[in-house]
């Protein structure tokens, strides 16, 4: 059957020369009771740690909505005071972080000097708990001046820590760039506007915004000048993809290439990766000209992409669309005295795997297999793809008389390739080595 357009790349692209959308796996925040803190970090968070999955019945959905009430109200506490408290009522600030750490009530609001809600901050540290931390940091944060909250935080590396994993958990962003800006963690604050804009689902957007996350955060810093290529050659793809799938969107609709006629799109190339981006090239545009932005070969020249990746995408794709000619043209070379040569440097025996997933004529495959130098693999894959006359003529080119007995023995009798197999063996033209 026809198979259409698959991002489902089989080929290496280990070497490729850019790599897109690789941010490192990130920590996620656990601000759990009674948690100590320690080992917090700067580094940015996973964006599964803030997928919530979704109630699958009524029941489960009001259990949810109860919890959330429940975390909701606990918010509160601490910002009213409790009614056992009056305003004459006198807690240390030691007791205070006591009560947020063993889940008593307290009442933040009753610490009013700048000293005794830095004895809070202190002693939250001090006894290394990562909820009292990040409630008196967030109770600094809103009853102290910028300024001089800054300051204090600037002082705490701790507390730091807390309040970036909390502004992270909370996906308060603007504030997020500020304090990493302000600690001078340049290069985290570029990778959450980059981030963000890479989470744009809109095309035309998220180009936008990569321009802009490029020019502001990147292009500013020589300390990021490797990162600042890779989001220019990433935004260079974005701008080419856009204008490949306007062009191909109005061609399928008018149903003027017969090509995706007869392999339909299943997606569109706008967002895939380079390599996958390839690969639809030279499926859908191979022959195209090559000054036009969706030919392959300048696709291969402006991202500088070696030998050995452009052969992946280019090989699956043309076995994909059954073009055999194209493929052979693919693997033509020339010789030190200039007579063509047949030449693969992926190697042919990755080429045959290539084309026995795509079904490749047994013409087709079986010259390709011949082409295979080791003669052991030669042989494994003639046997794994049942290519018989291989399996044969490299038994007989080794002189193995015992090996194509054994190879014999395992064909159906007097099969073709059996009755084959019998006639080499009683051929006295062939000198055996056993």
């Amino acid at each position: 059957g026809q198979v259409g357009f698959s991002f489902e790349d089989d080929w290496d692209d280990s070497k490729r020369s850019a790599s897109f959308n690789e941010l490192p796996p990130q920590p996620r925040n656990n601000l759990k009771p009674g948690a100590t803190g320690k080992g917090t970090d700067l580094k940015l968070p996973s964006p599964s740690s803030a997928s919530v999955p979704l109630p699958s019945s009524p029941q489960s959905r009001r259990l949810d909505l109860g919890d959330i009430q429940k975390h909701a109200e606990k918010l509160r506490i601490g910002t009213q005071a409790p009614p056992k408290y009056s305003r004459d009522t006198s807690v240390t600030p030691e007791e205070t972080v006591k009560n947020i750490i063993v889940g008593q009530p307290y009442y933040l609001e009753q610490h009013r000097s700048k000293e005794s809600k830095v004895a809070l901050l202190n002693e939250a540290i001090r006894l290394q708990d990562g909820n009292a931390i990040t409630a008196v940091v967030l109770f600094l944060k809103r009853t102290l001046k910028p300024s001089l909250f800054n300051q204090e935080l600037m002082q705490r590396p701790k507390a730091i820590s807390h309040y970036v994993n909390h502004l992270r958990s909370i996906q308060d962003n603007t504030q997020l760039v500020d304090v990493l800006g302000m600690l001078g963690r340049t290069e985290d604050a570029a990778m959450v506007k980059y981030k963000l804009a890479t989470e744009i689902p809109e095309a035309a957007a998220r180009l936008r915004n990569l321009q802009s996350c490029l020019k502001s955060h990147f292009q500013s810093d020589p300390l990021l000048s490797f990162q600042a290529e890779l989001i220019k050659d990433e935004i260079k793809l974005l701008e080419m993809q856009l204008v490949i799938e306007e062009e191909d969107a109005r061609v399928e609709k008018e149903g003027q290439n017969l090509l995706m006629r007869e392999f339909p799109r299943k997606a569109s190339v706008v967002g895939t990766p380079l390599v996958s981006t390839l690969y639809y090239c030279c499926m859908y545009h191979y022959n195209t000209a090559t000054s036009n932005i969706s030919n392959p070969s300048q696709m291969r020249t402006v991202f500088n992409l070696t030998e050995k990746q452009f052969t992946w995408a280019a090989l699956s794709a043309l076995a994909q669309i059954k073009h055999w000619k194209e493929v052979d043209n693919l693997f033509q070379g020339k010789s030190w005295l200039g007579k063509s040569k047949m030449r693969c440097c992926i190697g042919f025996d990755k080429a045959v795997e290539v084309l026995a997933k795509a079904q490749a004529p047994p013409e087709v495959f079986e010259r390709y297999l011949q082409l295979v130098d080791d003669t052991d693999r030669r042989l494994s894959l003639a046997t794994q793809y049942k290519c018989h006359r291989v399996a044969i003529d490299t038994l007989v080119s080794l002189r193995d008389r015992q090996r194509l007995i054994k190879y014999r023995d395992d064909l159906t009798p007097q099969s073709a390739p059996f009755v084959e197999v019998q006639h080499v063996l009683n051929n006295s033209v062939v000198k055996w080595k056993n």
